[in-house]
């Protein structure tokens, strides 16, 4: 391999490395007087959709620590400029050098794309790797070189950014060909039928035709073949083939879910759509995402399992629409989703208004440990009744108004408390002493006005993050709840900055 270097606007070979980048013991960063100019360029010597796509939540997160920063992407001219030699490798794209544009156009984070730069530009190849382990992803290798700490790159998951043209286009063709019902994103690529071994035809079809089958919804597709060809059915309702890429991004990005082929194009909105990738790559080193779901022939039925895993936890859990002190399923099912990852098995919750213990009996599958407080003791004694096979749940009577929270640290707490300004705020205040990074979630956040202004109020001063939303959105009618229509979504996941 190449490394490369990119001084004053020109492209210079710097000798052939085994590995790009630097091993994590040698030490090497961003030098400080580069981050003390506070001008950043973001660039990359691949030239993919997916390439750019994966390093997309990068301008964000240095705005965040360096917030009154300049950073700048490299224009079409200038990447013609410095990789004009390299345009046939990328044969997909007639002009590979566009999608720069295609990814970053509209992304507040940006201040411009230049044709011209002063000085070294810090690329892909800058990168801080870890000789023990290898399937760290890119965008944090490339973020540790640029001195970031863990806990200042918490999401880099690919983000996208759709101007107000594009989304009333993408809205009223999903509108016009999936009307109001939920869909999915398909994509097959020519890459479908290649590779012989762990990656072929057949495995393929037996992945890809399981979750076909298993969500049957109407699907935007793009194939490169036609559809009837395809030893599998589905119900496409658009073929996107001729599409503008960034509409066809904006569509998929609002899908239930996206599956298909490894293709860069499912990369870049692996951050606001779930996305199953069919692995092409063995090992996936640091081409992983880490919230897309990786598939091949070993681990898909792992995933079916988890599936019933989920059905298996709240099948017998009431309905927000039958009953008025517990949440939608829908909420649930959004809720197990967002935490079944294997990071959080390991963790703490705090649980402020356990009631019946419908929620509790959820937390208890998903963390080591549920602190479950609530102020009446016989709602305790029914949420164990319920709970009666869980170890992990600790219960406390407790008036959290009016006695201090003197808990082990938490690492995540869930307020479903008293739903009004000054107690929601109270709630969210003591869950602030447990630090940055703390993730709280929220139950009818739209139910109660009140309620949602002390949230939103501290979103929009940067104290809590928005990751989230769960449950049924605006406009659902609880006909048992005291308010019934939810005027938001039923509920959030916020993190502490």
């Amino acid at each position: 391999m190449i490394f490369y270097r990119i001084l004053d606007n020109k492209l210079y070979q710097a000798g052939e490395v085994e590995r790009l980048g630097f091993e994590l013991s040698e030490g090497l960063r961003m030098p400080d007087e580069y981050l003390e100019q506070k001008e950043f360029t973001l660039m990359r010597t691949c030239h993919g959709l997916g390439d750019w796509g994966i390093v997309s939540s990068i301008p964000k997160l240095l705005k965040e620590k360096y917030p009154d920063c300049k950073v700048y992407l490299p224009s079409v001219k200038l990447l013609e400029k410095l990789f004009g030699n390299q345009k046939n490798q990328w044969g997909s794209f007639e002009n590979p050098f566009l999608n720069v544009e295609n990814v970053f156009k509209n992304n507040p984070y940006v201040d411009a794309f230049k044709d011209y730069i002063v000085g070294e530009v810090f690329h892909d190849h800058y990168r801080i790797y870890d000789a023990n382990k290898k399937d760290i992803p890119l965008v944090r290798q490339m973020l540790n070189f640029w001195q970031f700490e863990n806990n200042e790159m918490i999401d880099c998951s690919p983000q996208l950014y759709f101007s107000d043209e594009e989304i009333k286009r993408g809205d009223e063709i999903i509108k016009k060909y999936a009307g109001d019902s939920e869909y999915g994103g398909l994509l097959i690529t020519d890459r479908y039928e290649s590779q012989s071994g762990r990656y072929d035809e057949e495995t393929n079809k037996e992945i890809i035709s399981y979750f076909l089958k298993k969500n049957n919804i109407p699907y935007f597709y793009y194939t490169y073949k036609p559809k009837a060809e395809f030893p599998f059915d589905f119900n496409g309702c658009l073929d996107m083939r001729h599409m503008d890429v960034r509409i066809q991004l904006y569509i998929r990005s609002k899908a239930k879910f996206n599956i298909g082929n490894h293709c860069g194009v499912l990369d870049c909105v692996a951050g606001q759509s779930k996305v199953y990738q069919v692995q092409r790559v063995f090992p996936l080193n640091q081409n992983k995402i880490e919230n897309e779901i990786y598939l091949n022939k070993e681990n898909y039925k792992h995933l079916i399992d988890e599936d019933e895993f989920k059905v298996n936890i709240i099948k017998d859990l009431p309905d927000k629409f039958t009953s008025k002190t517990t949440t939608s399923l829908k909420w649930k099912s959004d809720f197990i989703d967002y935490f079944r990852d294997e990071k959080f098995k390991k963790m703490k919750i705090l649980e402020v208004g356990s009631s019946l213990g419908h929620s509790t009996r959820i937390l208890s599958f998903l963390f080591n440990k549920v602190i479950a407080v609530d102020t009446l003791p016989e709602r305790h004694i029914t949420s164990s009744k319920l709970n009666y096979d869980r170890d992990n749940i600790e219960y406390v009577i407790m008036d959290v108004y009016n006695q201090p929270w003197n808990f082990e640290h938490m690492d995540i707490v869930f307020i479903d408390c008293v739903h009004d300004y000054a107690h929601v705020k109270s709630d969210i205040e003591n869950s602030l002493k447990y630090g940055k990074g703390t993730i709280i979630a929220f139950d009818d956040y739209g139910l109660f006005p009140e309620l949602k202004k002390a949230i939103d109020e501290y979103i929009e001063a940067g104290v809590l993050k928005l990751e989230t939303y769960l449950g049924m959105p605006a406009e659902t009618n609880f006909p048992k709840t005291l308010n019934k229509k939810l005027k938001d979504w039923e509920g959030l996941v916020c993190q502490v900055m």
